[in-house]
């Protein structure tokens, strides 16, 4: 017989990705001391947590955005194709403004700020865990008025980016040549120069100089418009 008032419900099976070691054992910390939540492993890194997902079943995944610099957009698609059943909350110093609907369209379920309290992260997980999507207010609101042709407050000329340029430009912003660029990327040189170009174009950059300049502030100012 359940006691009356107790949650009978299985714990959330959750996995956490965090670079940062202090962050990481901080949430792993939270998560296990709330009644609710299972921590069934963490990982570091793009490498630690592929095979963290191949190994271990769980419900949720919370990673940051950027994993030791790496894609966090590209590895969010993979994760999704690779084991649908678990579902994505991104969780994230990266303004909400720039990234959380390319995350949703790459497959994650939800969005959410670091800045958030506490509980509003444990909500989130839970919400994310039954099925839903999390947002906060303001970008669900910005979300349903595209989707029902509302206007809205332009999202800045960064918006205009595509994901692949998105993502070259931060990697300019963080030092990396074309060379490096298209390493961590996995595609060619040539390639990295195209999305330069379009990147300069979009911006209305008149050189490559204005460009790493202007990626360095936006990377420096936390990625904001």
């Amino acid at each position: 017989m359940n006691t009356p008032g107790r949650d009978s419900r299985p714990p959330i099976r959750v996995l956490v990705a965090e670079d940062h070691p202090i962050v990481l054992e901080g949430l792993v910390t939270l998560l296990s001391g709330q009644g609710g939540f299972s921590v069934e492993g963490s990982a570091t890194d793009r490498s630690g947590l592929r095979t963290l997902t191949q190994k271990v079943s769980a419900d949720v995944l919370l990673m940051d955005l950027m994993l030791r610099d790496d894609d966090g957009l590209a590895l969010i698609k993979e994760l999704v194709a690779q084991h649908p059943p678990l579902r994505i909350l991104v969780f994230s110093l990266q303004p909400e403004s720039n990234y959380a609907e390319r995350c949703l369209r790459a497959g994650a379920r939800g969005y959410l700020m670091k800045q958030e309290p506490v509980e509003t992260l444990f909500a989130a997980i839970r919400t994310v865990a039954a099925g839903s999507v999390c947002l906060s207010p303001r970008m669900a609101a910005a979300l349903l008025g595209t989707l029902t042709g509302a206007a809205r407050k332009p999202a800045g000329a960064y918006a205009q980016l595509t994901d692949r340029e998105l993502q070259v430009f931060r990697l300019i912003g963080l030092g990396k040549s074309s060379r490096e660029a298209a390493l961590q990327l996995g595609i060619s040189s040539k390639t990295v120069e195209a999305h330069r170009e379009n990147i300069k174009n979009k911006l209305g950059l008149d050189s490559a100089a204005a460009l790493v300049a202007r990626a360095a502030v936006w990377v420096r100012e936390g990625e904001r418009n």
